[in-house]
């Protein structure tokens, strides 16, 4: 893979020993087992099993540590109607699960809004049964963000204000 493509073959590959193998083909040393932390793209591709994605970094509940908001950008993830959302928060050396919504257009805005401690969500909702764009409010419920931005208890937001987080 001497043509400079080697970077394509890595991204099109999700398994962690392949992805080795790639750093090693780029001429990059990857760090002993164990010894750091897995980064956002280890845990994306091992524990979500998404290989392409954009992110952005926000704090949401108010507690002075940044949350992740990744968006899948991967056929596997995406559909008519939009792609996968995820917000992650850390939790020791790796990252946790908040939740998960399906569906979800561009952009991706912070609200300046809460529920329940946490900020609200915007995302673009059209396609896949909604005939007109529209943007959704997401809502922190106590648990996780609303899991489909058409339906209860996401709600439209004609223009919603706050800062675009993944255009």
């Amino acid at each position: 893979m001497n043509d400079g493509k080697w970077w394509l073959a890595c991204a099109m590959m999700r398994r962690p020993a392949i992805l080795a193998l790639c750093g090693v083909l780029a001429g990059c040393a990857s760090a002993p087992s164990g010894s750091e932390p897995p980064s956002l793209s280890d845990f994306a591709a091992s524990e979500l099993g998404v290989s392409a994605y954009k992110s952005a970094s926000a704090d949401l509940n108010g507690d002075g540590v940044d949350e992740i908001i990744l968006r899948a950008d991967a056929p596997e993830w995406c559909g008519s109607g939009g792609c996968t959302l995820f917000v992650l928060e850390k939790a020791g050396s790796t990252f946790r699960l908040v939740s998960r919504t399906t569906v979800t257009q561009l952009p991706i805005r912070l609200l300046d809004t809460k529920t329940n401690g946490w900020r609200d969500l915007s995302v673009g909702a059209h396609g896949g049964g909604v005939m007109e764009a529209r943007n959704a409010q997401l809502r922190f419920d106590g648990n996780a963000y609303p899991g489909n931005p058409t339906i209860p208890p996401a709600t439209p937001i004609s223009q919603p204000s706050g800062t675009i987080l993944i255009r």
